[in-house]
């Protein structure tokens, strides 16, 4: 019963934040709390699988070619007025907070726009952040799938009373998973920093 309250508890917070929450994969991962402020424990962790997806130097990219390090993945986009700068930024912060750590770790950004974000756009974005975030995109099927593997889910809307062409609407949760590519922790937008770095930290080989 805790595993269900708690894994609603997610779903809630996503709404609130103002995001999609998708239809979570046939096997949904069991939640245990850290602490109050912190990340969720995956307790049924699972490999992700490889998806053929482009980085941003226009390379082909799988996850797999990150083995033997812990990876944060974010999905988000270039054009994102809010929830992707600001995330972006408070992963430079937990990267800060990570010490040494921080070498073995990739802060991995999964761009949802691909019709937009292109390789080059992706590159000058997220290196403003951080010389050495790493961004991948691909075509909107692939990472639409990639996506699914964490239960994470984007739309494209036409919004009203703007300027803007379209938005896109997109789970803001960050994902940790550990150096074999197992997915071990889900991070809600805002959790605060500090505990971003100190739940992923017994995750990641020093």
């Amino acid at each position: 019963m805790l595993k269900k309250v708690i894994f609603v508890a997610l779903i809630v917070l996503a709404a609130l934040s103002g995001v999609l929450v998708a239809k979570m994969i046939a096997d949904p991962p069991n939640y245990a709390p850290v602490a109050q402020t912190g990340g969720m424990v995956v307790s049924n962790p699972r490999v992700i699988p490889d998806y053929r997806l482009v980085d941003m130097n226009g390379k082909p990219f799988e996850l797999s070619s990150l083995r033997g390090k812990s990876v944060f993945v974010f999905f988000g986009y270039t054009f994102c007025p809010d929830v992707c700068p600001l995330t972006l930024a408070e992963l430079k912060q937990v990267k800060a907070l990570l010490g040494p750590q921080a070498a073995n770790t990739v802060f991995l950004y999964v761009s949802v726009d691909p019709e937009r974000d292109t390789p080059a756009v992706l590159k000058t974005y997220v290196t403003a952040f951080d010389p050495e975030f790493l961004a991948v995109t691909g075509d909107i099927d692939t990472v639409r799938r990639f996506a699914t593997e964490f239960g994470a889910a984007f739309e494209k809307q036409r919004p009203e009373g703007t300027s803007a062409t379209y938005l896109v609407n997109h789970t803001a949760f960050t994902y940790l998973l550990d150096a074999d590519g197992k997915w071990r922790m889900t991070f809600a937008y805002r959790t605060p920093v500090d505990a971003v770095a100190r739940d992923a930290g017994k995750y990641i080989a020093r």
